[in-house]
This record gives C-alpha cells, sequence and structure tokens, in this order.
C-alpha cells in the first residue's frame, strides 16, 4: 500500500478527503492527518508517507514552505498541493520547488486518483488491485459475448443474458425484467496514437485504460443497474439498465463528460464518448455496433448523445473547455470569444434568464470561473508570468468584481483571453522569442554531449552570451542551464523506465561522463534515485 498524509487546517475538508475516495482499492491507504505544517513534519517523522497531500493555506507553516522543506530533508517523499482558484502564483512557485502536482479547487475526486497515480510506479500497484477474480473475468466475458455475438431471438438466451447482467442467475426475476425495457448503452473510445510507440506504452495505456473504468464504476449512479468493461479493442463499454423509463430518457451522461475532460487535463489521453439505446437485451449487440460505427469517423474531446437515431452532438461545458484550450493552443482568439459566446446563450436560454443587468446565475458563474482557471492554468504551465500579461496588481477575484452585470462579467473574461493571446503572438514575433527557439533547437540537438556549454551555444547563434542568457530567460521562465537539465533529466527517465539499458550508458547518452554526478542530479530533480525509478 502506498502511505499518504493528508494536511489541512479545516476538520470538514480532512474528513472530506478521507472519505470520498475509496483509497484501498486504488492501492492507497491515509496513514495520518495533520492541521498544520508544523504537525505535518511531525508525522512525517513518525510514519514516512509515500505521498503528502497539502493544502497552501495554513497556519504556522503554510503548505508553500512545507513542501519545500519536504522537498529538501525528504526527497523521496511525493507531494501535491491543493490550491484554490486565487492561488495560481504559490501553485507556479511551487513546480519550481520541486511540488509533484498540484489541483485546482474545487476538484473532482477523479482529478485527485490520477493525479496520485501519476507518481513513479503507483499505476502498476493500483492496477494490481483491480478486480481480476475468476467471477468477474468469466461476467466481463459473458458481456463481451452479449455485444459481438448477440442473443438472436431466443427468449431463453436473452434471459440468461439479463439474469448475468444482474450478476446472479436469477432467471424468474430476468423473466419479470425482460418485456418493454430499455437500456443504454456507452462506448468509451482512447486515441490509441497518444500511448506512442512501443510495447511498454501500449501496455502503460491498457493500465489507465482499467482504472479509468474503475473510475467510472465509483462514479456512475443510477436508478437501476449497470456493467462496465471491455471490449476486445479495450474500449471501455457500459451498459446501463434503468428502473424508471422516464429516468432513462432524462439521463444527460454528465459523468462521462467529466471523465473525458479529467483524463485529457490529467493524462494528455483523448478520448470520445457515444451514447445510444437499445430497446432490449436482445438489442445491445446493434446498439453497440451503432456507437462504435459512429466514433470511427468522428474526432475525439467530445461526447456523442445518438440515441433515437439522431445524431446530435451533446454541446456541454465540456465542449467549451476542450474548445477553449485548443484556441489558447493554437492563438484564436476569435474562436475563444465565439465559444464563451455561444456557450453563454445557452446557458441563458436554458435558465430563462432575459435581465441581463441581473446578477449572473450558478451555471453562469460556474462557466466564467471554470474559464478563467482553464486560462491561468494554461499561463502557469506555459511557464509565463500572469503579472506579465495582466499587470502586477492582477487578481481574478478583483477584476470580477469590477464588473457591474452578467454580461459585463462575460466580456472581462473574453477580454483575458485575447490579452492571453495577444502576449504570445507578440513573443512569437519578437527577437528574443527568436533567439530563445534557436537555442532550444541547438540545445536539444547537442544536449547528449558532455562538454556543451553556455559558450558554445552563443557561438553558434551568433549572439552575445549576456544578451543569450537574458533572452532565454525572459521567452522561457527558464535559464539556459536549468533547460539543459531538464531535457537531459526528461530523457533519462524514459531511457530508465522504457529499456534495460545500465545507468551508466544512460547517463553518457544525457550528457554525463561521471554516473554518480548524474545519479545526484537526477535524484535532485526527481526526488528519488534512478535505480529506485528503474525499479
Amino acid at each position: 500500500m502506498i502511505k499518504i498524509l493528508i494536511v489541512d487546517d479545516m476538520p470538514i475538508f480532512l474528513e472530506y478527503l478521507r472519505g470520498c475516495i475509496d483509497w484501498k482499492s486504488y492501492g492507497f491507504e491515509i496513514c495520518c492527518e495533520a492541521r498544520d505544517g508544523k504537525e505535518a513534519l511531525q508525522k512525517i517523522e513518525e510514519f514516512y508517507p509515500d505521498v503528502v497531500l497539502t493544502d497552501i493555506t495554513m497556519p504556522y507553516i503554510n503548505g508553500l514552505e512545507l513542501a519545500e522543506r519536504i522537498t529538501k530533508d525528504y526527497p523521496d517523499i511525493s507531494v501535491i498541493l491543493i490550491t484554490g482558484n486565487n492561488e495560481f502564483e504559490y501553485a507556479r512557485k511551487a513546480v519550481k520547488i520541486g511540488v509533484c502536482d498540484y489541483i485546482v479547487k474545487p476538484f473532482e475526486k477523479e482529478e485527485l486518483i490520477l493525479s496520485l497515480l501519476k507518481l513513479q510506479d503507483n499505476i502498476g500497484k493500483a492496477v494490481e488491485n483491480t478486480d481480476v477474480s475468476p467471477r468477474r473475468k468469466n461476467r466481463d466475458e459473458r458481456l463481451r459475448a452479449l455485444i459481438y455475438a448477440g442473443t438472436g431471438s431466443n427468449k431463453d438466451t436473452e434471459i440468461e443474458a439479463l439474469s448475468f447482467f444482474y450478476d446472479a442467475a436469477d432467471k424468474e426475476r430476468a423473466q419479470l425484467e425482460i418485456e418493454n425495457k430499455g437500456l443504454l448503452v456507452a462506448l468509451f473510445k482512447f486515441d490509441i496514437t497518444d500511448a506512442g510507440n512501443g510495447a511498454d506504452s501500449v501496455e502503460s495505456l491498457m493500465n489507465w485504460e482499467r482504472l479509468i473504468a474503475k473510475m467510472l464504476e465509483d462514479k456512475l449512479e443510477i436508478t437501476g443497474k449497470f456493467r462496465v468493461f471491455h471490449d476486445y479493442e479495450n474500449n471501455i463499454v457500459v451498459i446501463m439498465r434503468f428502473d424508471d423509463d422516464k429516468e432513462l430518457e432524462s439521463f444527460k451522461g454528465y459523468e462521462f463528460t467529466d471523465i473525458i475532460q479529467i483524463v485529457k487535463s490529467q493524462l494528455e489521453i483523448d478520448s470520445a464518448i457515444a451514447l445510444t439505446k437499445a430497446a432490449n437485451i436482445s438489442s445491445v449487440k446493434g446498439a453497440y455496433e451503432k456507437a462504435l460505427n459512429f466514433l470511427a469517423g468522428k474526432g475525439y474531446g467530445r461526447f456523442f448523445d445518438i440515441r433515437n437515431n439522431q445524431e446530435n452532438v451533446s454541446y456541454t461545458s465540456l465542449d467549451a473547455i476542450f474548445r477553449l484550450n485548443r484556441d489558447i493552443e493554437s492563438l484564436q482568439a476569435d474562436d475563444a470569444e465565439a465559444v464563451i459566446n455561444e456557450l453563454w446563450s445557452k446557458i441563458k436560454e436554458k435558465n430563462n434568464a432575459g435581465n441581463t443587468d441581473a446578477a449572473p446565475g450558478f451555471t453562469e458563474m460556474n462557466l466564467l470561473s471554470s474559464a478563467v482557471s482553464i486560462l491561468m492554468t494554461n499561463i502557469i504551465s506555459s511557464g509565463f508570468s500572469v503579472d506579465k500579461i495582466f499587470g502586477e496588481d492582477f487578481v481574478p477575484e478583483k477584476f470580477f468584481a469590477m464588473a457591474e452585470t452578467s454580461e459585463k462579467m462575460r466580456e472581462n473574461v473574453i477580454f483575458l483571453y485575447k490579452k492571453r493571446i495577444e502576449f504570445e503572438k507578440g513573443k512569437k514575433d519578437s527577437r528574443e522569442h527568436d533567439i530563445a527557439q534557436a537555442a532550444k533547437e541547438y540545445i536539444e540537438a547537442n544536449y547528449t554531449n558532455s562538454e556543451l556549454s553556455i559558450s558554445d551555444i552563443s557561438e553558434a547563434l551568433c549572439v552575445n552570451q549576456t544578451y543569450l542568457r537574458k533572452m532565454f530567460k525572459s521567452e522561457m521562465n527558464m535559464t539556459l542551464t536549468e533547460y539543459i537539465t531538464q531535457l537531459r533529466m526528461q530523457e533519462a527517465k524514459r531511457l530508465i523506465t522504457t529499456t534495460e539499458e545500465k545507468l551508466s550508458s544512460v547517463a553518457e547518452q544525457v550528457g554525463y561522463s561521471d554516473v554518480s554526478y548524474f545519479s545526484n542530479v537526477f535524484k535532485k530533480y526527481y526526488g528519488t534515485s534512478p535505480r529506485s525509478m528503474k525499479g
């Protein structure tokens, strides 16, 4: 079991963290709790956890100071920081001091699970805890037979399939349920190109798919029964049988759209879901095939509701989230504005909120807050400074408070997106961007050379060293030396975790002639030794 210490000065949040996840089923256990950073350090000495999950704002020693102490004194312990929307700058600093990840409140429990599973080899340990009992294997094989072979028109076969769906040889119950009962079939497909090349990458994706299926089982709640399993292409299939036909018709699939977004943001794996209806148990095969054929011609990052032969795409806030992320990356300010306006209009229509001067409703504020969170997270992950883009006094909450109406708030959010995109466009057109990009390309081509120096880069680019350092730091928000180390460490980690190369060979391939020095740099960078990561 992977031991976790949770740290927060609010008892109610400690209680939430303690109970929101079936920790054991994912290979974790909460070994201890602390109310502040000072107590946390004492608990670390006593229990020596594998992971510390901590809030930022606490008395005595805050979360940021605690993280710095842990990464310095206990490099084998991983730290995940929990931040609020008004603490993005703290999160940026935390990444610099070695925090493994940060989660922004409010968060879904699945975000936290994936964040924990990404640490070192936690995913492998969690997969070992998934249900692989003979009974579960037999049930999943029968469900696969249902979607591939169907039941035919034999009523006994239909009853047998339905009774197995209820996970019991209860043919009498199935007989009562078989008439006039529809089901929903959802197909969850991953973009396999995200798996990369090699057996190890494919195996890693399959492990994630198993854990994502488990998260779906934990997250999905309906008035009825459901089964989650994999088809032979490792797509996730969900079959749902509702006790009430009205609830079947009103099912929106919000749990699925949440999972799409969380998997994309946490794992950078694209996926798509098609939801369709089967009139009865014998129609499940046709519904599965319809969903599979539909997704074959569609892109990823979307939830498609294709019930009742209507191939209409459900436009939810998650569609907007994906489009906004793409717009920032591709510098499409006009489309970002269109996305916010389009979803805003749909929310206004849904709420029948015709008075534009009224205070915004919860869903509207949720949209605006989400849009700003997406933007701030992008800025931090890109290595830019919020102050440089929006000014030193910029605070999202104050910026919202300046708006007198909900419409003005919407306009302000659009302004922030345009400002962010214009900032990067300006950098791409600038001399410093050209120099930094050229330096990056030179480093990427020569980082394996243990003799690589700043003067080498300077001479190759015909740029003064002082000017080169200044331009690179301004553009990349890190020094040339930090970038070289980052590139070397990332490649070293790849070689260690995906090949059987000796450490001396790995060190040489990433530009270190001294394996001992390489090991020290690696441990300082990742918080664990290369031999430990190699397992």
